[in-house]
């Protein structure tokens, strides 16, 4: 009878309703566990399932917008806003390219071409707007590193075998826009892409989720040394043999942010660990090295560096054409000529001030990042800021080293990252709006009483505290609510 009653009494979490964090979770998995090159066919390059669910959730977030009773004053979303310029002068681009005569090739490439903008529109609002807590956030990004790390060990496994493993995918309804080819020779490797479109794009994709990972290895020491650090190393090791001069960039550039924001004795063992990483590599693969340097020092001779900065004077000639706004976005089709410059390619397409809004986007996503760090006493916090800054920084990076918004799982990831950014932002300039849905709809959180919920001086204008418990330290803490900076998921 004993062992009944404590049966009776015993406490079952419940199971958590759906929520941004969710819908999040299944565009990870759509956008690193199908290859690049499936899609839905009458969309073209616009209709990967990846972007057919962020389409999906513009929708949602825009009736979500529509459904609200009672509105309150936004808070001033600055990844939002930059956004949105940026999106002006798309559609300013697209009605110059109406107007003017144009083929219904290209058409048909600016209408795909909206497509994709308002998939990117549905990642950073329902991101920014909707992941209710820091919590969830959290769980987001680490979701984001177990995606990255097995899509490393694909590539590893790529790399040692010279097999693509990807084209034994296929799905039901779904088309290839190009051959299922996940494996490229250079310089004797086989350059691995793992389920990228080309090993460029996998390999910045990796480099962009590397100081996320190492944020989490770094901070998360409640769990194990091997969950913590296997995807750190994965992608440290996948993104060298990668063979790409543009991952190497953009890793430098991550470097380049983490490394300074780390005290002395971290910098120290970042120091010995890249040395003994370089070391493995030269140990594993026999040669790799000197190809890796043989990318810098024979840059005057190789071929896609002539091909970048032959392009400068072809570029012209277009862009002296329509300097303000471009001949339209996407217009300038790959048959034309590959600039390998995503910078070059949107003066053309944009123009100047295209090109004027995508700088800024990218500018202020490190500074929001930033600013958020800059809010924030926890060490934590600060760090996770800064890693996120590093992301998009290597991501505005890789614009410069080839036609980046043409490959779809980085362009995809650069918005998650905005948006992610626009969330903590969010988060610290309002506090968790709500309780984490797990925890609010689960017996473990602790109720609200009039003992447990932290004074309202007099004359405030903010409500009582709400009542969260700390799963990782069983400790109650009262998160101040701002009603009129309630986020719009967490009053559906």
């Amino acid at each position: 009878m004993a062992q009944k009653q404590r049966l009776r009494n015993a406490v079952v979490p419940r199971v958590a309703a759906a929520d941004a964090v969710t819908v999040l979770t299944f565009f990870i998995i759509l956008l690193f566990g199908i290859p690049g090159q499936l899609i839905f066919g009458p969309l073209g390059g616009a209709g990967s399932p990846a972007q057919l669910l962020g389409m999906v959730a513009l929708l949602w977030w825009a009736g979500y917008q529509l459904s609200r009773r009672h509105i309150p004053p936004p808070l001033r979303q600055p990844i939002r806003r930059a956004l949105l310029v940026f999106v002006a002068a798309v559609l300013a681009s697209y009605v110059v390219a109406t107007v003017r005569p144009i083929s219904d090739v290209e058409l048909l490439a600016a209408d795909r071409g909206l497509l994709s903008l308002s998939a990117w529109l549905g990642i950073v609002f329902v991101a920014a707007d909707g992941i209710p807590s820091r919590a969830r956030l959290d769980t987001l990004l680490r979701r984001l590193v177990v995606a990255g790390g097995a899509v490393a060990l694909l590539g590893i496994a790529q790399f040692k075998t010279g097999a693509s493993y990807t084209n034994f995918i296929q799905i039901p309804g779904l088309s290839q826009n190009s051959d299922l080819t996940s494996v490229i020779g250079r310089s004797g490797f086989s350059r691995p892409a793992g389920t990228a479109l080309h090993p460029i794009e996998f390999g910045i994709v990796l480099t962009m989720i590397l100081p996320i990972a190492i944020h989490f290895a770094i901070s998360d020491r409640d769990r194990s040394v091997v969950r913590r650090w296997f995807p750190v190393l994965a992608l440290a090791l996948a993104v060298p043999i990668s063979i790409s001069r543009s991952a190497i960039v953009c890793t430098t550039v991550v470097l380049a942010f983490l490394i300074p924001s780390w005290a002395r004795p971290l910098r120290r063992r970042a120091y010995a660990a890249i040395t003994v990483l370089l070391g493995l590599v030269f140990v594993a693969v026999p040669g790799i090295l000197g190809t890796l340097v043989g990318l810098f020092s024979g840059i005057s001779s190789d071929s896609s560096a002539q091909s970048r900065t032959g392009s400068y004077t072809l570029a012209w000639e277009y862009i002296s054409r329509a300097p303000l706004f471009g001949r339209g976005f996407q217009t300038f089709l790959p048959a034309y000529h590959i600039l390998d410059n995503e910078y070059l390619l949107a003066t053309i397409e944009i123009g100047f001030v295209g090109l004027a809004t995508l700088l800024a986007l990218f500018i202020t996503g490190v500074t929001t990042a930033w600013r958020s760090r800059k809010l924030s006493s926890d060490p934590t916090t600060r760090q996770l800021a800064q890693a996120l800054a590093a992301s998009v920084a290597a991501g505005g990076a890789s614009f410069a080293l080839f036609d980046a918004l043409s490959f779809g799982q980085l362009t995809n990831l650069i918005m998650l990252v905005l948006g992610a950014i626009g969330a903590l932002y969010r988060l610290q300039v309002a506090g968790n709006s709500w309780p984490d849905p797990q925890r609010a709809r689960s017996r473990w959180a602790a109720r609200p009483t009039a003992s447990r919920q932290r004074p309202v001086p007099a004359g405030s204008s903010r409500s009582p505290g709400v009542l969260v418990v700390d799963s990782r330290r069983w400790a109650a803490s009262a998160m101040p609510v701002t009603p009129e900076h309630s986020s719009c998921a967490n009053e559906a």
